[in-house]
Parts: C-alpha cells; sequence; structure tokens
C-alpha cells in the first residue's frame, strides 16, 4: 500500500474492508474521556445560577465581625491588619461605582459615609463599621474595599554615571 498514508489505510481507503481498529480504540479512548469529564463535572441543576463576585472585600467583612464582637463585650475594635485606617467606629474605605459615581456616593452618605472624596469611579471617605453589610445591596456599587495608605510618588531612578 505504498503512496497511502496510514490515515487511509486505517479508515480503509482504496478498498479497505472499512474502519480499522486503530480508529476504533481511539473512538473508545475519547468516550470514555468524555464520559470521565462529565461524570466529574459538578451537576448544575437548572435553577442554579454561578456565584457573583463579592462586592465587599474579606477585609471589610473580618473587620465588622472583629467589631461586632468586640461592641458586645464592651471593648474597643482590635485592628489586626495594618493596611485598616480605623478612626474610632469608622474605617476609611474606597468604593468602586458599577455606573455612575455620583449615585453610588449618595447611596453611601444615606449609609452613613462621612467625607466623601470622587475620583473617577471611585468614592472615598470614612464608612461606618456597623454598616459595612449593608454595602452588598447596593446596586451602585461594583467593588467596596479599605482605602490602603498612600505611599506617595515613585521615587525618581538615579542619574547614569556622567
Amino acid at each position: 500500500m505504498r503512496g497511502f498514508s496510514k490515515t487511509t489505510r486505517v479508515m480503509g481507503g482504496r478498498g479497505g474492508a472499512g474502519v480499522g481498529t486503530h480508529a476504533v480504540a481511539g473512538a473508545t479512548r475519547l468516550l470514555l474521556v468524555l464520559l470521565a469529564t462529565f461524570a466529574a463535572a459538578p451537576a448544575c441543576a437548572a435553577g442554579d445560577r454561578p456565584q457573583k463576585p463579592a462586592r465587599v472585600s474579606a477585609d471589610l467583612l473580618a473587620l465588622h465581625e472583629s467589631y461586632r464582637a468586640a461592641h458586645g463585650r464592651g471593648e474597643a475594635v482590635p485592628v489586626e491588619r495594618s493596611n485598616l485606617r480605623v478612626l474610632g467606629d469608622r474605617v476609611l474605605i474606597d468604593a468602586v461605582a458599577a455606573g455612575d459615581p455620583g449615585v453610588l456616593e449618595a447611596d453611601l452618605v444615606a449609609l452613613g459615609l462621612r467625607h466623601p472624596a470622587t475620583f473617577g469611579r471611585i468614592v472615598s471617605g470614612e464608612f461606618p463599621i456597623a454598616a459595612i453589610p449593608k454595602l452588598q445591596s447596593l446596586a451602585s456599587l461594583a467593588l467596596a474595599r479599605p482605602s490602603t495608605p498612600s505611599r506617595g510618588p515613585a521615587p525618581r531612578p538615579a542619574p547614569i554615571g556622567r
């Protein structure tokens, strides 16, 4: 069978008897791999929907839980993380607007935000720790996270030798 490729011989080209054993074994192997893949995938009922990404950072939610526990014991809020800027019963936040930042600012002020400042789609200010869970219900919010301290402008590179 010179002049024919291996595929032609296996698939029964030029008067062959039909599909060869190599092709059947390959198709069986492919079918087994597909069955194993679908069996290992989690079942998804018609009513199940993918979870939306969290709109409130884990740091803010953890701060709220610490605040709630400490407030119940009559203690001050413990701040374990250095990236949280807590001012009494408030925390500095950066909130990213899902749409119009003016709408987000109004929603945050209604929940108790003080000293709002807007830059682009980001609204920053002092937010009450007790109101952190209410952020989840804001349609105008894409993401809320603790405001991180500014490190100032990046240092300039040293001049190259003269």
